[in-house]
């Protein structure tokens, strides 16, 4: 029997979740057609979907939630429901939704009291749409009247047209969407306490919850696709569920949360288990008395050192369990000695800035730019450093040469050398070069200031690219460190030049992912010896025209670096620099990491998929890692699991922290096996379902056609809703559409991943290198920026609510209610805020009212409005004041800086890319989210002919 471990005192003063909480649904209560009731029969069309879907029923795993306070539930006419849900408490037949869920052996020692009161069923909140005529079209679905492709004449692919038959019209408040399951889920978890352990399942990676550590870790940290682990290869085929893990070793915790306790024992370091190496957790049993103790990875039976024994009490826990955080939470750091270094000695995290001053970057403004972000970052108003102590920067320029910088205290100013052997790069300071910012403060800074006057004048219009980064790499070999490039073009000169290969007319054929690849190898050498030297190479590009991002970006991609992309940079936006590279600088960050993933006996990892070197099968290199990027890995079984024992998971990162301790943070995670498929799909965590979906898509878009990738993320998720169909609800109508309640937004999801600018084909800001730079987001973005992202925030701010944009006791901003993202939800009296992640757009409707203008803007009419802005104005009443607070709350909330972006309808150009972010509605390649529904109804009724279910 794994260790119970105990829980913070904290438990008793927070109530247990009840154990019959479900993700909250979406879908209103209403009753199934009464017994006996013929369903339509399918039309006799080639398509084969029911017309007219009124028996497309959403069900829901009866189990009840907290409903909205003070909501009461709103009728609409039964004429205009498309998924009503099915009521009572019986489950379908084999899906076993009555039982209650087994619980792991670690919690049978504890029962729940009950849980607060809740209702079951749906408290639908009635939505007022803008009264367009015909804005609700019967045949087209959201987003065709409104949408930017109502009149372009472009056509679908045949596969995913729509059903042409005549139809009544979709409702589309009865499709599930994020909108209502985030903010209920909001409504049970938010700002409370969340127990790893005594839990039937884990918040949306999208709640503001606070994580109660009790001996599994936070799910902030790691979270798996499903809670329950099928016990076997054919149970997890069968339910077609993808079977991974997403791991954010360095995530930021919410400050009302315990931090992360560091270990230290001294020069025997933390205790493992000889076989397999796992570090000792709250997980392991000790046994013989306390002189053994038995793995709970692999089983073994240790021997405990006699400096680490400890007595066991009568139920086989240690005595001094409390006292020891390795035994208590989920969550640690191990300090650790000599043995665990690489093959530098750790030390503070040094930075490199490599800056582009040839001709494109001086005119752009990315030079002025560039250098008043670093003096920002380094140092305070006062000119006091702001790095950590220890560290130490050195600055580069270059073009057709590189240009280093003697910055050593002891001179007056900072003296230039230039290497113009590109070949044969060296570093021409034995001293001197990395400085400590705060003893060369004046030198630093007037270096800074002067930089762009110094090279105002020039005219060349060649830049390097690998020379500086080698020159990076160089400096920083002997003791590893960051090292930031900021690149204006092509680099098109030296060692590593490269050709413009951009064809447009490769665009959506066979041949585009050739545009995907690097151009050549030597990038690729070069970012492996970066690994290898533990620099991590972060790239800033802002060009003006083709950068081949897939080639320069390939030394960010190994060392765990970032690819910051600013097409058509301006002096502008030089805010956006100012702030993204503060907190690059000052978020948690580590290097010269390791990072490994064990789980038990029964299941191995196969895959690995982030922004990472894989040195070894097992083994993924970090030359850099932070609070902001995640690493997802898929599993796979290699035996049957015993229903009676938890699978435990353990990610070890080596690393070395900013201040230059060598570390181990080790995250454990505890959860029970399952037999029962229903059981599978209950448990599910659809966020980090489409994690690891999109993410194998990004990896399959270098060697497969975005059609072929659109075609297969489809195919999966038909597959794991005809597995539900079949495995937990076969005795259903045919006509009814059945979702899993824990992966109901698993179609939505699906569907704005292919309109994410990593997969999507259409639109002029699409181009190879923009489509790489997202790729590289989101293959390392944490689950709940990843999710933010293919189904943007969109708020109305044109009638804030009493309390809506107001700052509470706690100094937290409430938002406004969320507001579907579809052009057919968008008044042309309102005005909408729309978070993407890495723009904040402001869309004001063309008949905004003056009033909202003048509060606002301190303008009377959308012409005066300035669509250049990149601050909102702070304007002297409430009314501009919550706005600017809820704009403020967003960009807290986000890693990237939000670009301010002002949308006037119907006015301006910028308003086709707005629309880009619309998710519920159509391109020229993906249908609406209502249509995209029905086409999956269509496969999923053929998939059920195919296997004759029916």
């Amino acid at each position: 029997m794994p260790l119970r471990p105990p829980a913070r005192p904290v438990v008793a003063s927070s109530p247990a979740l009840p154990h019959d909480h479900a993700r909250p649904a979406h879908s209103p209560s209403h009753p199934p057609p009464p017994a006996g009731q013929v369903t339509a029969p399918n039309p006799p069309s080639a398509n084969g979907l029911v017309a007219p879907m009124q028996n497309m029923y959403l069900h829901q795993q009866q189990q009840p939630f907290a409903p909205r306070p003070h909501a009461q539930p709103q009728q609409r006419p039964t004429s205009k429901r498309v998924y009503p849900q099915i009521s009572g408490t019986a489950a379908p037949a084999g899906s076993q939704a009555g039982l209650p869920p087994a619980q792991p052996p670690h919690q049978q020692q504890q029962q729940h009291g009950p849980g607060p009161a809740v209702q079951q069923g749906m408290l639908e909140q009635q939505r007022t749409l803008p009264a367009t005529p015909g804005s609700r079209s019967a045949s087209a679905g959201v987003g065709y009247t409104q949408g930017p492709y109502t009149n372009t004449g472009q056509q679908l692919p045949e596969e995913l047209r729509p059903p042409q038959q005549p139809r009544p019209r979709i409702d589309p408040d009865q499709m599930p969407a994020p909108v209502q399951v985030r903010e209920q889920d909001q409504l049970i978890f938010g700002d409370k306490f969340f127990g790893t352990i005594e839990r039937e399942r884990i918040p949306l990676a999208t709640t503001d919850y606070i994580g109660l550590d009790q001996g599994n870790c936070n799910p902030r940290y790691m979270r798996t696709t499903v809670d329950k682990i099928p016990f076997s290869k054919d149970l997890a085929e069968t339910s077609k569920l993808p079977l991974g893990i997403i791991v954010q070793p360095l995530a930021k915790p919410k400050k009302e949360e315990v931090p992360i306790q560091t270990v230290d024992h001294g020069e025997e370091g933390p205790v493992r288990c000889s076989r397999c190496r796992a570090y000792v957790n709250p997980w392991c049993t000790f046994t013989q008395g306390g002189s053994k103790f038995v793995c709970n990875i692999c089983a073994h039976a240790n021997e405990v050192p006699s400096w680490y024994f400890a007595n066991v009490d009568m139920s086989g826990r240690r005595v001094d369990a409390e006292q020891r955080p390795e035994l208590r939470y989920g969550s640690v750091d191990f300090a650790v000695s000599a043995d665990y270094h690489s093959k530098r000695a750790p030390s503070p995290l040094n930075y490199v800035f490599a800056l582009d001053v040839s001709m494109r970057s001086v005119r752009s403004g990315m030079l002025q730019a560039a250098c008043e972000a670093i003096e920002k970052s380094l140092y305070d108003n006062c000119g006091a450093s702001r790095m950590a102590s220890g560290s130490k920067v050195g600055i580069v320029t270059y073009d057709r040469t590189v240009h280093f910088y003697n910055l050593s205290p002891t001179l007056s100013q900072a003296q230039m050398l230039v290497v113009s052997d590109l070949n044969e790069m060296f570093v021409p300071l034995e001293h001197g070069f990395l400085a400590n910012p705060g003893e060369s403060s004046g030198i630093i800074i007037d270096l800074l200031r002067n930089i762009p006057q110094m090279f105002k004048d020039s005219v060349q219009p060649e830049s390097v690219f690998t020379p500086a980064v080698r020159s990076g790499l160089l400096a920083l070999s002997n003791t590893g460190g960051n090292l930031f490039v900021f690149q204006s073009c092509l680099p098109n000169h030296g060692p590593g030049a490269l050709k413009t290969r951009e064809d447009k007319s490769l665009y959506n054929t066979e041949k585009e992912k050739q545009l995907f690849s690097p151009q050549n190898d030597a990038y690729k050498a070069l970012g492996k010896e970066c690994v290898d030297n533990a620099v991590c190479v972060h790239t800033w590009l802002f060009p003006a025209e083709y950068i081949d991002a897939a080639t320069v970006g390939v030394v960010s991609n190994l060392t765990g670096g970032d690819l910051r992309y600013y097409p058509n940079f301006n002096a502008n936006e030089s805010s956006k620099i100012v702030y993204q590279l503060d907190h690059d600088l000052h978020r948690d960050t580590g290097y010269d990491g390791v990072l490994r993933i064990r789980c038990s006996d029964g299941l191995q990892v196969i895959d690995h998929y982030g922004n990472c070197h894989m040195s070894t099968y097992t083994d993924m290199d970090l030359a850099g890692i932070d609070e902001d990027k995640a690493i997802a890995a898929v599993l796979k079984h290699d035996s049957k699991l015993d229903v009676s024992r938890n699978i435990c998971f353990q990610a070890a990162l080596l690393y070395t922290t900013k201040a230059g301790e060598r570390r181990v943070r080790v995250h454990n995670l505890s959860l029970s096996v399952t037999n029962q498929i229903a059981e599978v799909f209950r448990s599910g965590d659809e966020d980090a379902a489409i994690s690891v979906i999109l993410r194998k898509a990004i990896f399959d878009s270098h060697h497969k056609s975005r059609r072929d990738i659109h075609k297969k993320m489809t195919d999966d998720c038909v597959n794991i809703l005809t597995a539900y169909r079949t495995n937990c609800a076969a005795s259903t109508s045919p006509g009814q559409l059945i979702l899993p309640e824990a992966f109901k937004l698993l179609p939505v999801y699906v569907h704005g991943s292919m309109r994410s600018q990593a997969l999507r084909g259409v639109g002029v800001d699409v181009n190879s290198d923009s489509r790489i730079a997202s790729m590289h987001m989101l293959n390392s973005q944490s689950v709940y920026e990843l999710v933010t992202t293919i189904y943007p925030r969109l708020y109305s701010v044109s009638g804030l609510a009493d309390e809506t944009g107001l700052v509470d006791i706690k100094g937290q901003v409430k938002l406004p209610a969320m507001t579907r993202a579809s052009y057919d939800r968008l008044s042309a009296e309102g005005a909408y805020l729309l978070d993407t992640g890495s723009d904040l757009f402001f869309w004001l409707g063309k008949r905004i009212s003056t009033d909202f203008l003048e509060k606002v803007f301190g303008v009377s009419t959308l012409d005066q409005v300035d669509v250049n802005m990149t601050t909102l104005p702070l304007l002297d009443n409430p009314l501009s004041e919550r706005i600017n607070d809820t704009a403020r709350k967003l960009q807290s909330d986000r890693s990237r800086y939000l670009q301010l972006r002002i949308v006037r309808q119907e006015k301006d150009a910028i308003e086709f890319v707005f629309s880009t972010w619309m998710s519920e509605d159509r391109n020229a390649e993906v249908q609406t989210y209502v249509d995209y529904m029905c086409v999956l109804h269509r496969k999923i009724q053929d998939e059920m002919k195919k296997n004759s279910n029916y």
